[in-house]
């Protein structure tokens, strides 16, 4: 662990000082700028382990009667979204230190939290594997000078444990920095450089919003595989667009009476 003493540059602040203890090594961080991904074994384990299991397969239950796991094209399984806003165990993860002081460290101090969704793949139902692809394909050719490329830091929280038969990821690090050249549509080869992962559960890969990656299908002989995912952004970004919120979210109701710290982590203010 470390801290970056970050200073706003506001002359309206009483306190400018917005120092970060970033719980990751200066090494871990600035390889993970140059390779794209950081894994970080262990995060969660344990009973928070299996509160956020039992979490997601409430939600789960509840939503597999209007939301069937898809099987008709890639990206397949069960997709849930706005999880903060529809069980309390999610909002753990508001605030969850291990890995937003990584994205802190990485994208400056004034960060919002996208969005917390999941994605529930189940064995040898057909087309759950994912073709190679990044989150933020927002870069245009030619770049203009004063383009200003999406950063983002996504966070897939593995809450089973990941191997050959239920699908292992796969990243091509450096990847994030390509602008100039793409992968075909529909493309599931191995690609030179790839990196296999197989995560332990409660393990997070922290990934650029545009580092290539691919997960494999989940087979006859897997099991489950139940996978967290949330992310960062500047707090000028806008947030995730998947989903309907429900009604009345609880999200909305903590900022009523909250610190400046939460009001910028949901996105509301921390953009001037």
């Amino acid at each position: 662990m470390y801290t970056v003493d970050y200073r706003l540059r506001n002359h309206d602040l009483e306190d400018s000082a917005r120092p970060v203890s970033v719980q990751a090594t200066p090494e871990e961080i600035e390889r993970f700028a140059a390779e794209g991904y950081l894994v970080r074994e262990g995060l969660v384990r344990d009973a928070q382990l299996d509160r956020l299991r039992g979490a997601m397969d409430e939600v789960a239950a509840a939503e597999r009667g209007e939301e069937k796991p898809n099987t008709s094209g890639r990206f397949g399984g069960l997709f849930l979204r706005h999880l903060m806003d529809k069980h309390p165990a999610f909002l753990d993860l508001l605030r969850f230190a291990p890995t937003l002081s990584v994205a802190r460290a990485l994208l400056g101090p004034q960060v919002q939290l996208r969005g917390v969704s999941a994605r529930i793949t189940y064995p040898d139902q057909p087309n759950q594997e994912t073709h190679w692809h990044f989150h933020q394909r927002l870069v245009p050719d030619p770049v203009p000078a004063f383009f200003t490329r999406p950063q983002t830091i996504d966070v897939l929280l593995y809450l089973d444990d990941i191997d050959d038969a239920n699908g292992p990821l796969s990243v091509v690090p450096g990847s994030h920095y390509w602008i100039d050249r793409d992968l075909p549509a529909d493309e599931y080869g191995e690609q030179p450089g790839q990196v296999v992962l197989r995560p332990a559960a409660g393990t997070a890969v922290m990934c650029h919003g545009s580092l290539w990656h691919r997960a494999a299908p989940n087979s006859a002989e897997g099991t489950i595989r139940r996978l967290l995912l949330f992310g960062y952004g500047p707090t000028w970004m806008k947030r995730s667009i998947y989903g309907e919120r429900p009604a009345n979210p609880p999200t909305d109701a903590l900022l009523t009476d909250a610190d400046e710290e939460t009001r910028e982590l949901l996105g509301v203010t921390g953009w001037m």
